[in-house]
């Protein structure tokens, strides 16, 4: 019925005299994914504001599981005219706080309380010229990586920002711009600032090539540019991205036609290179490298005292693929390591995080205790943050004619308990990866898909995660089904 209404929305405005074309797609699902075992997804109080009114820290592993959790319902509205397109999704979703008080992991809607009020999730604006040209801006999904487990904004997380992508022939050039929530905790609601919180710190703290200057205005943006130049099967990548706060972003910072920004870690902004390389063995057969280096060790202009890291990120995989009488059959292989404080910075606004506040209504203001933010740090890089290494596997199935499917991941994680939302300060004489304190997860998943009657998917998994952490050694089990249509 949805469907019906948005149809006649869509034919009652005149598109043909504007040469405007526009669509809609309505689709329902009905969903289950438990919250993954191996510890909470509540990581503790951020800021108090009366006797049981707090906002509270979600675990980013958490806080994505939710995010990827299909809707109970949504709509995309969807324009076109000549080679602009326009975007915007409207999901009807339950509410986290919700979601990981039940049990069952469902995804219904159950009460005006359990609806999430933060929405919409995307909206975009996009244009491709007839030679490649292409600029995208609005709240979208951005990735430069290979591999869902990349360093390169491999998180895929979305981002309120400008894409443009130039190509010159063998050659080619991305630019991005995001801007990144710049809250931090600690400030009450009178505008004093608690002693040792992250908006003191930012006031009160500064490096050496500051020169006792304080940066502290509410901004925080991230630049990146790359260059990639196609040599034969390979794809040679060199790159730059560069995280600006504490001062208005300007555009000496996003210039895109200078190499390297020279900052010099003046207190308001952070660095990276990274590279990477695409070989292309065959058809079905491709290999990648990328590596982040955010700082390493000079034997020059060192202070006495300071901080020996090299701070570092890599990631390294395999696909393939080949099509049998059976089906279409796909693998993968990633190794993933980043070391201790990847991501992290000793002045707060400059760690490597989209900083995510989820408003919520699930909880009444009477209740002993009132929740109604949920903070979430989630990493620019690698998708599980610093201290890690992450071996990755994942085997996939598609019938020939793509109504069938089936896989299974095997996932092994080692991870210290350097989190990317403690203080650099005291992680400053961590190598890594893996420091301190260390759990080791095995996760493994089977699933299977079907299509009845096309709009109509049914999808199932079931597998298990062990779980060796310093507390002690548990075996979960990890349950994903789903049942969804599609208009």
């Amino acid at each position: 019925m949805i469907h019906q209404i948005l149809t006649w929305l869509m034919l009652a405005v005149p598109t043909d005299s504007v040469g405007v074309l526009l669509d809609a797609d309505f689709h329902a699902t009905a969903a289950l994914r438990p919250s993954l075992p191996g510890g909470s997804a509540d990581l503790g109080q951020v800021e108090a504001y009366s006797e049981n009114w707090s906002a509270r820290r979600m675990d980013p592993e958490r806080a994505a599981q939710w995010q990827n959790l299909p809707a109970m319902a949504s709509v995309g509205l969807r324009a076109r005219w000549d080679s602009a397109k326009i975007f915007v999704e409207l999901p009807l979703r339950r509410d986290f706080d919700a979601w990981r008080q039940d049990p069952s992991g469902a995804n219904l809607v159950l009460s005006p309380e359990e609806l999430d009020i933060n929405i919409p999730n995307e909206g975009w604006i996009s244009w491709t010229s007839a030679r490649g040209l292409s600029l995208k801006a609005g709240r979208f999904r951005q990735s430069y990586s290979p591999s869902p487990f990349g360093v390169v904004l491999g998180s895929n997380l979305l981002h309120d920002g400008i894409a443009a992508k130039v190509p010159l022939g063998r050659w080619s050039f991305d630019w991005f711009f995001s801007s990144l929530n710049p809250w931090l905790a600690g400030t009450k609601s009178d505008g004093r600032v608690d002693t040792g919180s992250e908006a003191y710190l930012q006031r009160m703290r500064s490096v050496t090539n500051q020169r006792g200057r304080i940066y502290a205005d509410p901004y925080k943006s991230l630049f990146l540019h790359r260059l990639t130049c196609k040599v034969g099967d390979w794809d040679l990548t060199i790159g730059e991205q560069l995280i600006v706060a504490g001062v208005a972003p300007e555009w000496r910072h996003a210039v895109p036609f200078v190499v390297w920004h020279n900052n010099y870690g003046d207190g308001y902004s952070k660095v990276s290179t990274h590279l990477q390389a695409i070989w292309g063995l065959s058809s079905a057969h491709r290999m990648h490298v990328q590596g982040v280096i955010e700082d390493v060790k000079s034997p020059i202009g060192e202070v006495d005292g300071a901080d020996p890291r090299v701070v570092y990120a890599v990631n390294a995989g395999w696909n393939g693929r080949a099509s049998r009488a059976s089906g279409h059959w796909s693998a993968s292989l990633d190794l993933t390591a980043t070391s201790a404080t990847f991501n992290n910075h000793t002045i707060p606004l400059l760690k490597g995080v989209s900083r995510r506040l989820y408003r919520s209504n699930n909880r009444l203001q009477d209740r002993p205790e009132f929740v109604d933010t949920w903070i979430v740090d989630q990493p620019l890089g690698y998708s599980r943050g610093s201290d890690a290494i992450d071996l990755w596997t994942r085997l996939d199935w598609v019938s020939l004619d793509s109504t069938r499917g089936a896989g299974v991941e095997v996932d092994w994680l080692n991870q210290g308990d350097a989190a990317v939302w403690m203080d650099a300060d005291g992680l400053q004489r961590r190598q890594g990866p893996v420091s301190g304190l260390v759990t080791t997860q095995v996760r493994v998943l089977p699933r299977a898909w079907m299509d009845i009657f096309r709009p109509i998917r049914l999808e199932a998994g079931a597998g298990a995660v062990l779980v060796d952490s310093p507390s002690g050694r548990s075996i979960d089990p990890v349950l994903d089904a789903s049942v969804s249509v599609r208009f």
